[in-house]
């Protein structure tokens, strides 16, 4: 696929030439004047983006502004991540050129990076966001279990907390396979997760614990009651994130668990019709929205 460029002058002396897909030049103009802290002032910048695979790629030419010859180039897989860091790459050169004595800032007050891309101060310490997902595990439910959770998280520097609330569909566990006489299994949970989250990457890491109630119903038994058990165990995990638009994530994890509270389901005349693993493991896909 094509992406049409929209070559831009944002602005006396600030060229953006980038694909329709990325910020436009007054979008990155203002982003350059917030860290600045006040208008730009600096002539000669020319920045061209273009996209090779699945990364942009971007050309800061600032020679019309300095005396040396310098052109910098800075990739990402995010165009918006990209602007960012043209925006900080012109307001650290912005902020050493004087209007008055029209002097070119050293070469080494500019220093050109490569990715991952350096991110806003404020963003590399804090991130949340909120998530929908789809699960499927074993162990816990009878058989081929699945579910949905929702959940959010909030991230300081490295570190992150996470609450979630999940509940699997109901599934069955015969007394005799291909016999009616059955139970129905349900399980409600609330699961606190903390860790380790990459600042720079869509990773995350954790140990966990959740508390729930998972119910019972007999069907087609002689003496069909209702039952229901307080579930509790410990968690461990990781998650991967892909990003598919700037604020939007495809977000995959997978979890063991240990239960601390196994319930038992029992016929009211003796005899054991279901109780879950000793060990759980589950796998979750779905969307995330929020910030890094």
């Amino acid at each position: 696929m094509l992406a049409i460029a929209t070559p831009a002058a944002a602005g006396p002396g600030f060229v953006w030439d980038a694909p329709a897909t990325c910020p436009d030049g007054d979008d990155v103009r203002a982003r350059i004047e917030r860290r600045l802290g006040r208008a730009l002032e600096l002539h000669g910048i020319e920045v061209a983006i273009s996209r090779d695979g699945d990364r942009f790629i971007a050309r800061v030419d600032t020679r019309g502004a300095t005396a040396a010859n310098q052109i910098r180039t800075l990739t990402s897989v995010r165009c918006d991540e990209l602007a960012d860091a043209v925006a900080v790459v012109v307001a650290r050169l912005a902020s050493e050129w004087s209007p008055v004595t029209m002097a070119p800032p050293p070469i080494a007050a500019v220093r050109a990076f490569a990715s991952p891309i350096e991110r806003d101060p404020a963003t590399a310490r804090w991130g949340g966001g909120l998530r929908a997902m789809a699960l499927s595990g074993v162990g816990a439910m009878p058989r081929v279990g699945v579910g949905g959770e929702l959940g959010g998280f909030v991230r300081r520097r490295d570190l992150f907390g996470e609450l979630a609330i999940s509940r699997w569909a109901t599934r069955p566990s015969y007394l005799v396979e291909g016999a009616p006489g059955r139970v129905e299994v349900g399980l409600d949970v609330v699961a606190l997760r903390a860790g380790w989250a990459s600042a720079a990457m869509p990773l995350r890491a954790w140990l966990g614990g959740e508390l729930g109630s998972m119910t019972g119903i007999g069907v087609a038994l002689a003496d069909p009651r209702m039952g229901a058990a307080r579930w509790a165990a410990i968690t461990s995990g990781f998650a991967v994130g892909w990003p598919i638009r700037p604020r939007v994530r495809l977000l995959g994890t997978f979890e063991v668990g240990i239960p601390l509270a196994r319930p038992r389901f029992v016929l009211a005349e003796g005899g054991e019709i279901y109780q879950p693993s000793s060990a759980t493991a589950r796998c979750a896909l779905g969307f995330e929205v929020g910030w890094q």
